[in-house]
């Protein structure tokens, strides 16, 4: 009696598991859960390429035109608000809409003579 119902449990199971996969299948095909997933090329494209100074908006701020300059953000007129000097690849940030949060801010480094 027990093996009867075990039996009965687990092909209902299995029933319902076949329908929700039927659903899902359904769901795909008509494109309404295919948006919620993205691939790792659109997901680059999300986040927009760090922007870097010209020469004309480094020499605005004294900075030498040796120099790769991010900016960080512009004012409502397209001017550069703030910038970040690179000095090595691991300086640029990427996602420049965090800039500010508290685990994006970085201890200032002192050079001593």
């Amino acid at each position: 009696m027990i093996k009867k119902k075990q039996t009965l449990v687990i092909s209902g199971l299995v029933v319902v598991l076949i329908i929700i996969g039927f659903f899902i299948f359904i769901l795909i095909k008509n494109n309404k859960i295919k948006s919620a997933f993205i691939s790792v090329d659109e997901a680059i494209n999300l986040i927009p390429p760090p922007e870097f100074m010209n020469e004309a908006e480094k020499s605005k701020f004294d900075l030498s035109a040796n120099s790769k300059v991010q900016i960080l953000k512009k004012d409502e007129s397209g001017e550069v608000e703030v910038y970040r000097v690179i000095r090595r690849e691991a300086d640029i940030i990427l996602d420049v809409d965090r800039v500010g949060e508290p685990e994006m801010m970085q201890e200032a480094s002192v050079q001593k003579p």
